[in-house]
Parts: structure tokens; C-alpha cells; sequence
């Protein structure tokens, strides 16, 4: 699992303290803080090339900013030039948390007979 840390709030002017970064302590978890919001425009300039391909009616104005938003992608995705299509995609965080297990545990299955849900 990746979690991008950007600064939106005016209160995000560091990375996480520690203290936070340890809410998602799972080894499987990698945290990255991104000042300049590298990850945000990349998916906003992604999904606003091609934003049917992506799920969305139209583009996303170019100010937009991806945050508090949970992606899935399948476990064979590869992300090159544009961002590869979610298999799941939802937002706000804190009610996405049951449909990103449930697509987590189907991206997984979809892999093989080598994957497995390893529980937290």
C-alpha cells in the first residue's frame, strides 16, 4: 500500500509527525510526503486526458487537487505515462475503507493463485 502525504490544509506545512505516519504502521504500508504535489498532478492530468476512460464526465479543472481519495489498481498495473485505469476509485477516505478491502481482496484474487489477502 502507498500513501501520498500532500500539503492542502494551511495547516500542511511538514510532512506527518511520526504520530500519525504510526496510524498506518502495517509493514505493507510505504509513506511518501510529496511538497510540490507530483502524485496529485499527475493523476488529475491523467484522468483529464482521457476522463470517460477514467470514470469521470468531463475534465478536472487543472487546479484540481487529489487528495483524501483511495485508488486500487490491479496488481499487474504498471504506471508509465498515464496513470493505469482503478480498478476502484472513492473518496473520502474514511467511507471508502470497505469498498477499497473489497476490491484489495478481489485485485488480489484476479492475480493468481499465488496471491493472497494477508490480513493486517
Amino acid at each position: 500500500m502507498l500513501i501520498i502525504w500532500d500539503p492542502v490544509l494551511k495547516s500542511d506545512i511538514s510532512a506527518p509527525l511520526t504520530q500519525v505516519l504510526g496510524l498506518l504502521g502495517d509493514r505493507r504500508v510505504a509513506q511518501f510526503w510529496d511538497p510540490d504535489r507530483v502524485v496529485s498532478a499527475d493523476l488529475v492530468r491523467s484522468a483529464s486526458t482521457d476522463p470517460a476512460h477514467y470514470g469521470f464526465d468531463e475534465a478536472l479543472p487543472p487546479e484540481f487537487v487529489a487528495w483524501d481519495v483511495v485508488a486500487v489498481f490491479a496488481k499487474s498495473a504498471h504506471w508509465e505515462h498515464d496513470l493505469p485505469v482503478p480498478v476502484y476509485y472513492g473518496g473520502p477516505v474514511r467511507d471508502s475503507i470497505d469498498g477499497s478491502r473489497i476490491a484489495i481482496a478481489n485485485a488480489l484474487a484476479d492475480a493468481g493463485p499465488a496471491s493472497k489477502v494477508v490480513p493486517p
